[in-house]
């Protein structure tokens, strides 16, 4: 109401003026001629008529803001009888015109994705032939030299190929029974050169817990906690995975290092996107601050929470899965929904899940 009222201020000032204007001019310039009931009865029926058009007035001003604050389209009829024929027109093509810029701009982002899709696939051949090369080099200390640009250029060609397919993971979602130690497993091989190089101590606490979510993605999001370990790590490295149910529906999954530590300023902070941090962070190697926002970006499309805590020398990231096998129709609890005629069940049962992981 109060903005409504801001919204007809000149309004409600030219009734008052006109209501002033009536009043003086019978009520002092024709007083001798006209009876002070008669203008009191007037001025009843004026503001009785004020009041009227200026709730009618509001109750369509608020249809009209509802209205236009639904989500979904809305049908250019109820526009017409909200807005009047000419705003009505001035609206369509205003929308038709933003949609078409939307499209271009979408199209032009998928272009780029599939501009960096084909060019890491081309890059992937000589990358592939210089490592070949490096292992007949005779020289040891240069081999070492060169064995390390090569490993991080394939981490970093792996993880630009995943964060490019984040802009639509719905066409690269398999939702599958993990085991937690197989992935973890996994994770830790591809940064065994860095973890050996580097004398890492790795600890598993695992046993056979399993959950259901992506497991490619699951072992991108780890890769880059194992990365981000490798970089920030202590005189004696260490890496820790551990696993808990801690509820028949829930299970929490972590990987703590010992490195150097996230300050408490910046923690609530950390998976913002470029966000990269002073703390002991001013070293050889310059963060992009990409990493932990992929990785939350990842996990909230997964429909899996994240927490991280760190203290003295320490840092943990904890995942928390949530079994929603029965709401994905997993009959043998291990494998995905392929059952096209549930789509639309799926969706019904399932609208706090960010991506619908039935799939052809």
């Amino acid at each position: 109401m109060k903005k409504y009222l801001e919204d007809r201020t000149l309004a409600i000032l030219l009734f008052f003026m006109s209501f002033l204007f009536v009043n003086l001019y019978f009520g002092v310039i024709c007083a001798t001629r006209v009876n002070i009931g008669d203008l009191l009865y007037l001025d009843v029926i004026g503001t009785v008529l004020a009041v009227t058009v200026f709730l009618s007035d509001y109750r369509k001003h608020r249809r009209i803001c509802r209205t236009l604050a639904q989500e979904q389209d809305i049908p250019k009829e109820e526009i017409k009888k909200l807005l009047g024929h000419q705003l009505c027109e001035i609206w369509c093509r205003r929308k038709e015109a933003d949609e078409e810029k939307i499209q271009s701009l979408y199209n032009e982002i998928l272009e780029l994705s599939d501009y960096i899709t084909l060019w890491a696939h081309e890059v992937k051949l000589p990358l592939s032939a210089l490592r070949l090369m490096n292992e007949r080099n005779q020289d040891k200390v240069l081999q070492e030299e060169m064995q390390d640009p090569l490993e991080r250029i394939q981490q970093y060609l792996n993880t630009m190929m995943m964060s490019s397919k984040l802009k639509k993971p719905e066409n690269d979602i398999k939702l599958e029974k993990v085991s937690l130690k197989e992935a973890a497993a996994e994770a830790v091989k591809n940064h065994s050169y860095f973890l050996i190089r580097h004398n890492f101590a790795i600890e598993m606490y695992l046993k056979d817990i399993a959950v259901y979510t992506d497991r490619r993605w699951l072992v991108y999001m780890l890769d880059q906690m194992i990365g981000n370990a490798v970089k920030y790590r202590g005189e004696t490295p260490a890496l820790t995975f551990g696993a808990e149910t801690v509820s028949p529906g829930s299970t929490d999954f972590w990987i703590q290092d010992n490195g150097c530590g996230i300050s408490g300023e910046e923690l609530p902070y950390i998976f913002d996107k470029g966000f990269i941090g002073n703390s002991q962070r001013n070293g050889s190697y310059r963060s992009t601050g990409m990493g932990l926002y992929f990785v939350k970006q990842t996990a909230d499309r997964l429909g899996i929470g994240i927490r991280a805590y760190s203290g003295e020398n320490n840092t943990r990231f904890t995942f928390t899965f949530q079994n929603h096998a029965e709401h994905f129709f997993l009959e043998d609890q291990s494998k995905p929904c392929r059952n096209v005629r549930n789509r639309g069940k799926v969706l019904d049962r399932c609208k706090d899940f960010p991506l619908l992981f039935c799939y052809n």
